[in-house]
């Protein structure tokens, strides 16, 4: 699995699930709530922008466990514990209705990015770790 291809695919996931994802999350408390609807340009952006920045992260993290960590299922567990330690922090002090369903976002997208890596590394070999910039 290349580098680039992996982190492409993080963020991508980042940006929807995480981005979009969470600002209609967002949009679903404000209704449980009986909010008002309420909408902007700025607002969503900042929720999708740190969405697609999160799944950057995570992708990275996700990368230098596959550097580093052999076994599959070990590097599965320290990515959702380190990533889900990591998102709890980010939801702290959230009511605990909409916190896990914020919680409950995140491991839906840690599950489709390890997937999806697992995915692409049966396709590419189980070791292939190059930095190349063909493809």
């Amino acid at each position: 699995m290349e580098f680039r291809p992996s982190l492409i695919r993080a963020t991508l996931l980042g940006f929807l699930i995480l981005g979009i994802g969470s600002r209609l999350l967002m949009r679903v408390v404000a209704l449980m709530q009986g909010t008002p609807p309420a909408w902007t340009f700025e607002g969503t952006l900042t929720v999708v922008f740190l969405g697609t920045v999160s799944g950057l992260g995570a992708g990275i993290i996700y990368q230098l466990l596959r550097r580093f960590v052999d076994k599959a299922s070990v590097r599965t567990a320290a990515f959702i514990a380190i990533c889900g330690l990591i998102s709890w922090r980010g939801v702290h002090g959230v009511p605990p209705v909409q916190q896990a369903m914020f919680m409950a976002l995140a491991v839906v997208y840690l599950i489709l990015v390890d997937v999806l890596g697992r995915l692409a590394t049966r396709a590419s070999g189980p070791h292939d770790m190059s930095f190349s910039h063909t493809g």
